[in-house]
């Protein structure tokens, strides 16, 4: 019992668990959470593969009404047609496989560095799984492909490699000890944002090294480091040459963003047009008219104005007029009924480049690094919008 104001009031029992309660620790809960994550999953998996099996079999039945509807010489071109796009198809894929085999016997080699694993935390390791499978598309896709390698298995974490081992059936050289240990520190030339020479062009005798690091809290001069204590060359790629819109000259690009870059000027050696395929778009600075600070002045000023015409307009409204009272009031209010119309315009006009501005920034970082997104075997979107969540990759 207590007392409150004078009156005894009956006291409120404690709570009191049940019996055989056990309180869980933070671990036990977060493991719990985890695995109820991982039933959700696989549940939502579960309904994707059934959602891909019913339009299979709508497509086949929409196939077989198709050919029902058919004479038999309209058949006939149709499997003939379909014939020659599988072959094709086939011969697309017979080619590409030999332009990967010449690639790995003699062409440029480009080396992924994995060597950073330890220094990520587990959603920077998986992103760089993903944006591995983007580099092995891009490289099987290009024109002119090149020797990728990837460097540093043994001690690179499960979670850093694709899922089910899907870079072993991949037509890259993998290899277990670190990059030294297999090529001539003189050949050696690492990829990397902090130094100071940029990249001309690619040379076959020359082995270039991508490091093979997300982070998304930019770790600096990480691959700088690394190429000095091998004594190695250090070269950053030439953006600040070739574009002069880039916001950040020296922030880190994706591993996909980079190898495209190599690839593209293997193919043409156009650096220009190379950093304008591969350069995601959000690393592009805006118009002054469209930034932050562009929309505020123009915003003050619209105001200041108003403000100064509303002045102007009000004194001389309300005080007597010597002269012509009815006219001069005809013209003060015209002139404050356009001020209020530009008024309205212009915040019209901030409030849709505000909106337009909060567009830009949703589809711009979706990834990237640190994006990868993010992505299938090929990548695929996911790049682009992996960006926040993805992290960015380090050029060396």
């Amino acid at each position: 019992m207590f007392f409150h104001g004078g009156m005894e009031s009956p006291a409120v029992p404690r709570y009191a668990p049940p019996p055989g309660f056990v309180r869980k620790t933070k671990a036990e809960k977060r493991e719990l959470k985890a695995a109820k994550m991982r039933e959700l999953r696989g549940e939502w998996r579960r309904r994707e593969r059934e959602g891909r099996r019913k339009q299979v079999a709508q497509r086949a039945a929409e196939r077989g009404a198709m050919l029902e509807r058919m004479s038999e010489e309209e058949r006939a071109d149709f499997w003939r047609a379909e014939r020659a796009e599988k072959e094709r198809l086939e011969q697309e894929k017979r080619e590409q496989n030999e332009r990967l085999d010449a690639a790995l016997s003699d062409g440029v080699r480009v080396v992924v560095d994995l060597s950073y694993g330890a220094t990520m935390n587990l959603k920077e390791q998986r992103s760089l799984a993903r944006q591995l499978g983007r580099c092995w598309g891009a490289n099987r896709r290009a024109p002119a492909p090149v020797a990728l390698h990837l460097a540093s298995m043994q001690r690179c974490p499960a979670p850093c490699l694709p899922q089910d081992g899907d870079h072993k059936r991949w037509k890259v050289r993998l290899l277990d000890e670190d990059l030294e240990h297999h090529f001539s520190p003189s050949d050696l030339v690492f990829l990397s944002p902090d130094a100071d020479e940029a990249l001309t062009c690619v040379d076959k005798s020359k082995v270039y090294v991508i490091g093979g690091l997300v982070d998304v809290s930019v770790q600096k001069r990480s691959s700088l480091t690394r190429a000095r204590e091998l004594g190695a060359t250090a070269v950053r790629l030439p953006l600040r040459e070739h574009v002069a819109d880039v916001a950040n000259r020296r922030q880190p690009l994706t591993l996909p963003a980079v190898l495209e870059m190599l690839l593209h000027v293997n193919a043409t050696g156009d650096w220009l047009a190379a950093i304008e395929a591969a350069l995601p778009a959000r690393n592009h600075t805006r118009p002054p008219e469209l930034s932050r600070s562009g929309r505020r002045k123009g915003k003050r000023a619209r105001l200041e104005a108003q403000a100064s015409g509303a002045e102007a307009s009000g004194p001389s409204s309300s005080g007597p007029s010597s002269s012509g009272p009815s006219s001069s009031g005809a013209a003060e209010g015209a002139a404050a009924e356009g001020a209020a119309a530009e008024g309205l315009s212009g915040a019209a006009r901030e409030g849709g480049s505000r909106e337009g501005d909060s567009g830009e920034g949703d589809s711009g970082e979706g990834g990237d690094s640190s994006s990868d997104d993010s992505s299938g075997e090929d990548g695929g979107a996911e790049g682009a919008s992996e960006g926040a969540g993805e992290g960015r990759a380090c050029q060396a």
